[in-house]
């Protein structure tokens, strides 16, 4: 039981650390993007603009998944 208790804990904690390092995240894909000569291809524009994506989408798996994984072991171990 209190293994899952710190592994919710954890999952919390990576979704509030990556919350907050999000602005440094899209600043820097910002003012890299504002550069014209980003990269060698035309699409590397676009997938710069995709790096916010990305990274929240990472934090959010990784922070549930730990969450939901923990709390399923909490419950298993009730009964």
């Amino acid at each position: 039981m209190r293994n899952a208790m710190v592994g919710i804990v954890f999952g919390v904690l990576i979704i509030v650390v990556g919350l907050v390092l999000e602005g440094t995240i899209i600043s820097q894909a910002a003012s890299a993007g504002s550069h014209d000569n980003i990269g060698s291809f035309s699409g590397a524009k676009d997938l710069n603009d995709l790096v916010p994506l990305v990274y929240n989408a990472a934090v959010v798996v990784l922070g549930v998944g730990l969450i939901g994984i923990s709390a399923k072991k909490a419950v298993q171990g009730q009964e």
